[in-house]
């Protein structure tokens, strides 16, 4: 978790009195979207698919392929940091951004997928459906394991449809490591941005995929930067 001294804190809710938006601060204010206790504030697409265990967001095994999303705020621009590990399974963990949630639900939310922490990406939009081809550019980094702790930032800015990811593994018993960018997405014709969930995919059943520390900024006091890198 990346904590701020409480001057930082002070200073930031002194800036809300003073009519200052977040958006102004000068230190980005990360707020925890799970509790590492329960599912609190998140939803999924068919019961029992998510429990919490070891402090982690868990993917069942035994569940189908789905999603669980977080219901209390819809991000356009925000930064997204998180800790993962694959503990089973046959594909590569995957997130899901500027999705929409429908019913019946689209496939993948209709969202852009980032697979963390090594970068491969999925384009779910209605009428796209594919790899998205020359939308997404992949920066070379060593193929990291998914089976150990990783930690991604997602910087996204819904104003001009652009979303970037930052990952690196995380050493054994640390709390955070310095981050390489591995994967941008840009769509200048049709931008992606709008307000939605923030959302965890289990791609398909067998598969056991673990999330915690996960804490989100938006607004985004600096958007052209990752904090973790």
């Amino acid at each position: 978790m990346f904590r701020r001294p409480l001057w930082i804190v002070a200073a930031f809710v002194l800036a809300l009195v003073a009519g200052t938006t977040p958006a102004q601060a000068a230190d980005p204010v990360l707020v925890p979207i799970f509790d590492g206790k329960t599912l609190d504030g998140w939803t999924a697409n068919a019961k029992d698919s998510f429990v919490v265990k070891g402090g982690a967001i868990h993917s069942q095994k035994t569940a189908p392929r789905g999603w669980i999303y977080y219901n209390k705020t819809q991000y356009k621009s925000f930064r997204w940091i998180f800790k993962l590990r694959q503990v089973s399974g046959d594909h590569k963990p995957t997130v899901l951004i500027w999705g929409k949630i429908q019913t019946p639900a689209l496939n993948g939310l209709g969202a852009i997928q980032f697979q963390p922490p090594n970068g491969g990406a999925w384009d779910y939009r209605p009428g796209h459906n594919n790899g998205g081809g020359k939308l997404f550019t992949k920066y070379p980094h060593p193929s990291w394991d998914v089976k150990k702790w990783a930690q991604c930032e997602i910087l996204a800015n819904g104003d001009t449809g652009i979303a970037r990811m930052a990952c690196c593994p995380l050493p054994e018993g640390a709390t955070k490591c310095k981050a390489t960018e591995v994967l941008k997405f840009e769509d200048k014709k049709e931008p992606a941005g709008r307000e939605a969930p923030l959302a965890i995919q289990i791609h398909n059943k067998g598969i056991e995929d673990e999330y915690k520390d996960l804490v989100v900024e938006s607004p985004v006091a600096d958007p052209t930067k990752f904090i973790t890198t």
